[in-house]
């Protein structure tokens, strides 16, 4: 069984049987993060949400088919996928392996096999993150994030905000994001306070990146954070007016 946290993006082009896997996911005890008929339906999605998978569909509506938007979650947003397809061929497979998905479902298939796809997927996902480390450089304005057996090199001024997801923490660049094995706590220590600022208990937000200050949002790259009212005011106190 799932937990709560654990919402499924379905990418779908045939509405009735989107609904039916959404039904499914639901009696197992998972969420829906929303279900895309397109590649773009399916990018706004995971631009604005944190789905723990995308089940996707192979071939769907759109220029960009179910394999090329898998390529895009897995180098822009670091999100598990299972494909559903009814396609077999040694093409489709041999596109479908260079990918690395953490399933693969021959439709029609049984409501059980599906949720125990899904289940062994975020079990794997989870337990791989563990081995994502952050890791200071010998410039402290950069650090190292080790996804699988790479490092990336970011850096820490290109950090947009980073938001917290259980005892993880997604950390957002302009067109990236990674899943850390870390608290936000952890994350704001190891960035500084200096130009990290937490707004909210589940956001952490880079300053210079704020472009306004509402009511009870700050707006960063166009994303809405919530604000405590009691962090709002430390946060007007770091700030220049003229």
């Amino acid at each position: 069984m799932s937990s709560q946290l654990d919402e499924i993006l379905i990418v779908e082009d045939e509405p009735l049987i989107a609904e039916d896997i959404a039904d499914t996911l639901k009696e197992a005890g998972y969420g829906v993060a929303g279900i895309a008929h397109n590649a773009n339906d399916a990018i706004k999605v995971l631009r604005n949400g944190s789905p723990s998978l995308v089940m996707l569909d192979i071939r769907i509506d759109g220029e960009i088919d179910g394999l090329m938007l898998a390529r895009i979650i897995r180098d822009q947003f670091d999100v598990p996928f299972i494909f559903l397809t009814s396609y077999t061929d040694e093409k489709t497979l041999d596109r479908v392996k260079d990918l690395n998905p953490y399933g693969f479902i021959v439709k029609p298939f049984e409501d059980r096999e599906l949720t125990s796809h899904i289940e062994i997927a975020i079990h794997r996902f989870k337990k791989e993150s563990k081995d994502l480390a952050s890791m200071e450089s010998g410039d402290p304005e950069s650090l190292f994030i080790k996804v699988g057996n790479n490092y990336h090199r970011i850096n820490t001024a290109e950090i947009l905000y980073a938001q917290a997801w259980d005892n993880y923490c997604y950390v957002y660049l302009q067109n990236q994001k990674y899943l850390l094995p870390h608290t936000l706590k952890s994350i704001g220590e190891k960035l500084g306070y200096e130009n990290f600022f937490r707004v909210h208990k589940s956001y952490l937000v880079n300053l210079n990146c704020i472009s306004s200050i509402m009511e009870s949002e700050v707006m960063v790259d166009n994303v809405a954070i919530p604000i405590s009212k009691g962090s709002k005011t430390n946060l007007l106190s770091r700030i220049s007016f003229l």
